[in-house]
């Protein structure tokens, strides 16, 4: 009797079991739709405070927006192993950060067009990489906005007759508005032949107030013309701060309206701060 009383308990039990497991929620079709996978690659040379700062930004995204995520770190260049994974998931966005990851990544985000790459480019792009496909959106701070910062220095430094010796290079082309025509012979091109007995010549005769440096050069050019004993302003030096709080804010809106703009798109204000190094 006693076996048959277990018995009956032990059915009891399995139905009510069996009855819960029927009236387990199912996740609501709305929310299934609107959630979102990321793979995000970074590499070795991102700070510390920048990584724990991104782990609870993802966190969050996944706990309140059931956003998907995995992590690719200390990444120097995307593996073959790397790329298939990222072929044979289907990942909503892939999020890459650091200047030399972005260069790296460009062709194999061109060859991938099924998957939608955010580069987080965090040097001054003072000449703006080639993006092709419609896949691929590039942040960065253009070469505009690195003038932009600058006009007014220069123009302070005309304004009271304080004349600046340029130095650039060919590919690197003074702004026209910065060193009108008729002060050409005030700009020197450092790839030139012979360039620095000529820019000496030409520092001994204008007696300018400072050296502008405009185009990146070598730490050899740089010593050669600190040696003129003329203040330097190396404006090649300038360099950005990215400002996360801003990018994850931007991001996050970007996914939450499904929206997609690709090509190259400027850092706000918000999202990326010029360090000019004065």
């Amino acid at each position: 009797m006693k076996k048959l009383k277990r018995l009956f308990v032990g059915i009891g039990i399995l139905g009510l079991l069996s009855g819960c497991g029927k009236n387990i929620p199912e996740i609501d079709p709305v929310l299934l739709q609107a959630k979102s996978s990321i793979l995000v690659v970074t590499g070795q040379e991102m700070p510390d405070n920048v990584k724990a700062a991104l782990q609870t930004t993802l966190v969050n995204w996944r706990d309140k927006k059931q956003t998907a995520f995995e992590w690719m770190d200390n990444t120097t260049a995307l593996t073959e192993e790397q790329l298939t994974k990222i072929k044979t998931r289907s990942y909503d966005y892939i999020l890459v950060a650091g200047h030399n990851l972005v260069q790296t990544t460009l062709p194999a985000a061109a060859n991938i067009p099924e998957r939608k790459w955010v580069m987080l480019d965090d040097q001054l792009a003072r000449q703006s990489p080639v993006v092709s496909g419609s896949n691929i959106m590039v942040k960065l701070v253009p070469e505009d906005r690195f003038r932009q910062e600058w006009n007014d220095w220069v123009a302070q430094q005309l304004d009271n007759g304080r004349a600046i010796e340029w130095v650039t290079t060919s590919a690197y082309p003074i702004p026209s508005e910065w060193a009108p025509s008729e002060e050409a012979n005030y700009i020197n091109l450092a790839d030139a032949e012979g360039w620095y007995t000529q820019f000496q010549f030409q520092v001994n005769s204008h007696g300018p107030s400072w050296i502008g440096v405009f185009a990146p050069l070598e730490a050899a050019q740089l010593q050669r013309l600190k040696n003129m004993q003329v203040p330097v302003i190396n404006m090649a030096s300038t360099g950005i701060e990215l400002q996360w709080a801003g990018i994850f804010a931007s991001i996050e809106d970007m996914m939450a309206r499904k929206a997609w703009t690709p090509g190259i798109q400027p850092y706000s204000n918000a999202e990326a701060k010029i360090n000019k190094n004065l």
